[in-house]
């Protein structure tokens, strides 16, 4: 489950920010950049960097099977939902197991990161519940 949730974080981090994107709009010209000694590859005059990779853009399987997984979410009670947020979102960040004692700030609480971990189990298994029943359905 905590898989399929991590995929969905990563899927919306892959949708597009319309807002950002209306922002970063200046003139149809593009800048000018002058570059005085032309080379082969590199007009600076350093090695040549392997390109950065860009996401692909989400599908609409992946944006489809995002917004299920999301809806299971919602079988949780109100306030352990920021708390699975907080605990998925730092596996998708690529930590190996969830920081219990880094998200007792976020979550208002100076002691218990093993009584976070139980809620948080929980409130995963209510959501398991609801993902069970909709996919037996």
């Amino acid at each position: 489950m905590e898989e399929r949730l991590v995929q969905a974080v990563l899927v919306m981090r892959r949708l597009s920010d319309r807002e950002a994107g209306w922002l970063r709009v200046k003139a149809c010209w593009p800048d000018i950049v002058r570059e005085r000694n032309l080379g082969d590859y590199d007009a600076r005059g350093g090695e040549m960097e392997a390109p950065t990779l860009r996401p692909l853009p989400a599908t609409r399987r992946d944006i489809a099977e995002m917004e299920e997984a999301f809806a299971w979410v919602l079988a949780a009670k109100e306030q352990d939902r920021r708390l699975i947020a907080l605990a998925i979102g730092a596996l998708a960040q690529g930590e190996k197991r969830i920081p219990w004692m880094r998200l007792r700030k976020p979550m208002g609480i100076k002691l218990g990161a093993n009584g976070l971990r139980m809620r948080y189990e929980r409130a995963m298994h209510l959501v398991t519940k609801a993902a069970n029943a909709a996919i037996s359905r």
